[in-house]
């Protein structure tokens, strides 16, 4: 399901998460639980987004059946200062059938979106999933988004080979964000928001995954 609407509302997989020596811009690492700087798009998203623990360290837990809710957190980070976004999730449901491509089976098990314009009328966002069907590495954009708007979604993980396997990812959101803008230099881009979706409303179906540590980093 798209983000879209709710834009105007504003290392050991067994291991406490340590922080990187270098300077970073810490989104959530769940140690402190889900605090209440993560809203959802509708009520009873704390039935969906828990926290759970595992050999001391905490990490957010996400169970869709047939939903599209969500959380969003606001931040505000430079991509030119931070260009990489950091995060450890591990999918345990896949949506069936579940391609972030077609609406009628736009669903993920996991995905994190960076949201870089939140004016309600050209809402702009660059998100990373993990999908059932679409090629890791392959790229695409929401079929619910239209120009003006923009949702170009960055598959980083796909299918169920790693199933139930703590996965860490790092992407450069700035260079995603010159690639999809067809842009060569960049000044300055503010990211605004994060959001955590895992998401069944389309297919009807179960969805699963776990989420931990997200920070920005300089390199």
């Amino acid at each position: 399901m798209s983000i879209y609407f709710l834009l105007p509302l504003l290392l050991n997989q067994f291991l406490p998460f340590a922080l990187p020596s270098k300077p970073i811009y810490l989104v959530d690492d769940f140690e402190m639980g889900l605090t209440d700087d993560w809203k959802g798009r509708h009520t009873g998203h704390e039935a969906i987004y828990q926290i759970k623990t595992q050999k001391n360290n905490q990490y957010l837990a996400a169970q869709s059946t047939d939903s599209d809710n969500l959380i969003v957190k606001k931040i505000e980070v430079d991509l030119v200062e931070y260009p990489y976004l950091n995060w450890k999730w591990r999918a345990t449901t896949l949506p069936k059938n579940g391609d972030e491509s077609v609406k009628a089976n736009c669903d993920a098990a996991a995905s994190i979106a960076v949201i870089l314009n939140t004016n309600q009328f050209f809402p702009k966002s660059i998100k990373y999933s993990w999908s059932s069907t679409l090629a890791k590495d392959s790229f695409t954009e929401s079929p619910f988004a239209f120009w003006p708007s923009s949702c170009d979604i960055r598959i980083v993980e796909s299918g169920a080979q790693h199933l139930g396997a703590w996965q860490t990812e790092k992407v450069n959101v700035l260079a995603d964000y010159k690639k999809f803008n067809k842009l060569t230099e960049v000044e300055t881009k503010v990211s605004y928001a994060i959001v955590i979706m895992t998401d069944s409303d389309n297919t009807h179906t179960l969805s699963a995954a776990d989420y931990d540590d997200i920070y920005f980093s300089k390199d």
